[in-house]
């Protein structure tokens, strides 16, 4: 879902700029987006009917400019997987400073109302995103 919502929602101004991919860290290749993921999209013009999982690869975190995780654990694993790529690896919800808890919980196995929930947090968060890529962009920003 936050590749299809970050995707449709990225300011005319960074089109062209930046691609998004999708990736899991204990993800099947080639299974298909939740029905529920692709219904609560589909409800704000978002086709993700022709996603497919892929398993995140050392590889693709090299090629990447930034990973967004959607949990803790996430990055975790990101890490252990791409060992070095600490500067590049966030977690979305750490982009709220009020949120007590940056995780974004699964909604796998939920109902339509708890991917919606989902789907709302990760648009709120989405935005904060692009604040930050443009921050990172600037120059202001240097990794350590």
């Amino acid at each position: 879902m936050a590749r299809g919502i970050a995707a449709a929602r990225l300011p005319g101004r960074r089109r062209g700029e930046v691609a998004f991919a999708s990736a899991g860290t204990a993800a099947y290749d080639g299974m298909r987006a939740a029905e529920n993921a692709v219904l609560v999209l589909k409800e704000i013009g978002i086709d993700i009917s022709r996603h497919r999982a892929r398993l995140l690869t050392p590889e693709m975190v090299k090629d990447s400019a930034l990973v967004v995780a959607m949990a803790r654990r996430h990055k975790e694993e990101i890490l252990r997987i791409a060992p070095g790529s600490e500067e590049k690896v966030i977690v979305l919800g750490d982009l709220d400073a009020k949120r007590k808890n940056p995780d974004i919980e699964d909604p796998v196995g939920g109902d339509e109302a708890i991917y919606r929930c989902t789907r709302d947090e990760i648009a709120d968060l989405v935005m904060l995103l692009f604040d930050d890529m443009d921050f990172r962009h600037s120059g202001i920003f240097s990794p350590k």
